[in-house]
């Protein structure tokens, strides 16, 4: 480890000498600031170079005056909002310095100019932000009452009409959308609102009644099983329910199926005799807008059977050997040998057929078929000697003594043997379904919530 440290203290030592040499180049054919910008960079490879160091105060110290010159020029043209920029930019080029831990001299009277300037200018600004406001140009107007707030926090009232001229043009249009019934705008512009100021008008208690005006209920009835795997239905049902209930759109409520047996045994109703007709009226009594039934389709597992193959390679050994002088050592070599490669792959196809109803038409608002094709496979190696001796061949029959080729063997000798079982692969293919039931879900909503 001292070893490694030195290393990187000598790369690191290297590197910053490297950047001071260019950085005197360039200074001396007048390049300050890209000088003074590798200076630092020598700064940030080594901190305590002195070379950098004095450089950095040098060329920085006159990059930094040729700001505050931008900033004296922009006042001597009256043109203040250049004059905050070029002060902005010397201000940030000196934290810049200092964050490699040189200080450059800041002239304290720039300073009081500065403020006397941005306060003058603030002023300025707010009589024509104002303006803006009073002729309902509200976007101009927030524009003007965010810099005034990001120039001098707390100026009179800036940051409440900044507040007001964002929210204002939002409640309008969100207002338009609910007398519309477009709930899922309205909530969205209502969002934005109550972000930005909670206490704005009456936009908390709007945002609410547009989630509440727009929730779509839908209520899921018992899948329906047309394949020979038992309890596929349920297991699908069971985790189509809880990616909905995960569903990230605000407007998407499930009744869930504990709420449907409640409702069913007060009724004197078994899921398995609903007819399509009990079927609306049970989602009509559970205030569902539709209900979501299906029948699993196809589930069908086939796995391969395990094939074998056996492939020569060199088991590496050594001999020992004297040399002219008497002393002994090892040479390498190799023998021919033989190991095995088996696979075996596994395969699940399912498939779901779903039918979305609405509660007040009975019509059927979507019916669509979604499947997963899964696949597992195995690959490994069998070798009955010593692995860590084992190297595969070439094409031309010869060792392949690289270490790739042999690191490739022994991972391969240390892959997973046992492929997944059926009902693991049941259990990936229904948790896929369940999300692409949910994605045909959402995108119902999209278009129905607008």
């Amino acid at each position: 480890m001292l070893g490694l440290g030195l290393t990187m203290s000598i790369s690191s030592c290297n590197g910053a000498k490297a950047y001071v040499k260019k950085a005197k180049k360039m200074e001396a054919v007048g390049m300050m600031e890209q000088a003074a910008a590798h200076y630092m960079t020598a700064l940030r490879k080594k901190p305590e170079n002195l070379d950098a160091i004095t450089g950095l105060k040098r060329t920085g110290q006159i990059v930094l005056l040729q700001h505050l010159a931008d900033f004296d020029e922009a006042l001597i043209r009256n043109d203040r909002e250049s004059a905050i920029n070029a002060f902005q930019k010397a201000e940030k080029y000196f934290d810049q310095v200092k964050s490699v831990r040189v200080t450059l001299e800041f002239p304290a009277s720039k300073r009081a100019m500065f403020e006397s300037v941005k306060n003058a200018h603030v002023q300025e600004i707010y009589v024509i932000g104002a303006d803006h406001l009073k002729n309902l140009r509200y976007d101009e107007a927030l524009e003007v009452f965010e810099n005034i707030e990001e120039l001098v926090p707390g100026f009179k009232d800036a940051k409440e009409l900044g507040d007001y001229c964002y929210c204002k043009p939002r409640y309008e249009e969100a207002t338009g959308h609910m007398e519309h019934g477009m709930f899922r705008s309205a909530h969205k512009l209502y969002s934005e609102i109550v972000a930005r100021d909670a206490s704005y008008e009456d936009a908390q208690s709007r945002l609410q009644e547009s989630l509440n005006k727009g929730k779509y209920t839908v209520a899921l009835m018992k899948f329906n099983n047309g394949t020979t795997t038992a309890n596929v239905n349920n297991k699908l049902s069971a985790y189509v329910e809880q990616s909905l209930m995960d569903s990230s759109d605000p407007f998407l409520t499930i009744v869930d199926r504990e709420s449907l047996e409640l409702i069913l045994q007060e009724q004197h109703l078994e899921m398995s005799g609903l007819t399509a007709g009990s079927e609306l009226e049970i989602g009509s009594l559970l205030g569902a807008k539709a209900i979501l039934k299906g029948t699993v389709m196809d589930c069908s597992y086939s796995r391969s059977s395990l094939h074998q193959e056996n492939q020569s390679g060199f088991e590496k050994y050594r001999v020992e050997k004297i040399n002219s002088e008497g002393k002994k050592y090892y040479e390498t070599k190799y023998k021919p040998t033989s190991y095995r490669i088996y696979n075996q792959s596994g395969t699940l196809k399912m498939s779901f057929n779903l039918k979305m109803i609405s509660m007040e038409t009975g019509a059927i608002i979507k019916s669509e078929t979604v499947q997963v094709n899964l696949s597992d496979q195995i690959n490994y190696a069998y070798y009955g000697g010593n692995k860590n001796n084992l190297y595969p061949t070439r094409m031309n029959g010869t060792v392949d003594s690289s270490v790739s080729g042999h690191n490739g063997l022994i991972q391969l000798i240390g892959a997973r043997r046992d492929l997944k079982s059926e009902n693991t692969m049941v259990d990936d293919a229904t948790k896929n379904l369940a999300l692409k039931v949910q994605s045909v879900v959402e995108s119902i909503l999209l278009q129905t919530v607008k």
